[in-house]
């Protein structure tokens, strides 16, 4: 890792130009009908505007960030931190969205209040209900948006194409849709790397496969930017932007909480009262001990690791946590992990490969124990 590597989260301020980035165009085209799917997912694709009931008199609702519409009913999906005031951490007083095909995004003919309903802010997501027009007409609940379908994000793939969809500030009030793959994953931290060109504006808009549905949620970029000493005195005098790397939030975890806001408010489609805070998950420290079958005798210099649950193989995009035993046969996994359920792989030495599908439930459960068998035992 680069130690002056700059991180810039939350609003993704900062604006990158293809020359910084290293941006080379793409070698593979893309296709007719790809282009039209994505095109499709545009029109579920919109404008977040902003204000404060304390702001100065005659001052409009100004351009936040992006906003997609997840379900046709009205349900929306966006960052936290649009529609939140960085200064007193509390959400905006009005929030409206604007679709990319309704003419100018800042026309309030074309404008529609939301209303938080589901807030994550561990994973810094938000959902949000349309509830009535800019002129505060509410919604005919037989009204029908034009809604993004919603991939399975646990199935990309390194290298898969993915098209940002978002009204970047530097693109104005005009929608824009940039290219990119996927150049890795991060499935403990849930985060999805993408060099699809994200700035600011870009958070919580749309993050689109091949096939124009939904696969993430553009959120932060990580910036590579290095010192620059022209004197020789030692101090940088200067920075230079080497490239940058776009983080998505998975669209599972929009599964997750549109299944969280369906069992807390089961046939409602807009907001009543304040919205539902998912509280973060509790993370678990996992160790134990590896020990050798049938003798009993513990085993050092083992590898244990944790995979997702389905997975067999283990790869830099599927190993979510892992360890070595001492000499004792101990070992504890490098990274804590929510409660839930995951495959757990061991190998040794003179020992078969070990696999088993396990459920870590609480911070208080006893030390896993690991029994490896020598490749004579049966």
């Amino acid at each position: 890792m680069l130690a002056a590597a700059v991180i810039i989260t939350a609003t993704c301020a900062t604006g990158i130009s293809p020359a910084a980035r290293g941006f080379q165009k793409k070698e593979s085209e893309v296709s007719p009908e790809a282009r039209v799917l994505v095109r499709a997912a545009v029109a579920s694709t919109g404008i977040i505007l902003v204000r404060n009931s304390g702001d100065p008199s005659g001052q409009g609702p100004r351009p936040r960030g992006s906003v997609v519409i997840i379900r046709s009913n009205g349900i929306v999906a966006t960052n936290h931190h649009v529609i939140t005031n960085v200064r007193t951490g509390r959400l905006y007083d009005e929030i409206l969205f604007s679709l990319a095909e309704d003419g100018d995004p800042l026309s309030s003919a074309a404008r529609f209040r939301l209303a938080p309903v589901l807030i994550n802010k561990e994973y810094d997501l938000a959902l949000l209900a349309i509830r009535a027009t800019a002129a505060g007409t509410p919604i005919a609940e037989s009204t029908v948006f034009p809604a993004v379908e919603i991939a399975d994000s646990r199935r990309i793939r390194l290298l898969d194409d993915l098209f940002v969809i978002g009204f970047p500030e530097m693109g104005g009030t005009s929608v824009t849709v940039n290219r990119g793959v996927v150049e890795g994953q991060d499935l403990l931290a849930k985060w999805i790397r993408t060099d699809a060109r994200v700035i600011h504006g870009n958070s919580g808009g749309a993050a689109v496969n091949s096939e124009g549905k939904l696969v993430g949620i553009p959120t932060k970029v990580v910036a590579d930017e290095q010192p620059v000493d022209k004197d020789g005195d030692g101090f940088p005098d200067d920075y230079r932007r080497y490239g940058a790397v776009g983080f998505l939030r998975p669209s599972y975890l929009l599964v997750e909480m549109l299944a969280k806001l369906d069992q807390t408010r089961p046939g409602q489609s807009s907001a009543i009262g304040q919205p539902e805070m998912v509280e973060p998950a509790e993370l678990i420290a996992v160790h134990g001990v590896v020990k050798s079958s049938p003798d009993g005798k513990r085993i050092a210099g083992a590898l244990v690791g944790l995979l997702p649950p389905g997975e067999s193989n283990v790869t830099e995009n599927t190993l979510l946590t892992w360890g070595s035993t001492n000499a004792q046969g101990e070992f504890k996994l490098n990274r804590p992990v929510p409660p839930g359920r995951y495959v757990l792989k061991a190998k040794a030495l003179g020992h078969q490969p070990y696999t088993r599908e396990i459920d870590i439930a609480a911070s208080s459960a006893p030390a896993l124990v690991v029994e490896m068998r020598a490749p004579n035992n049966r």
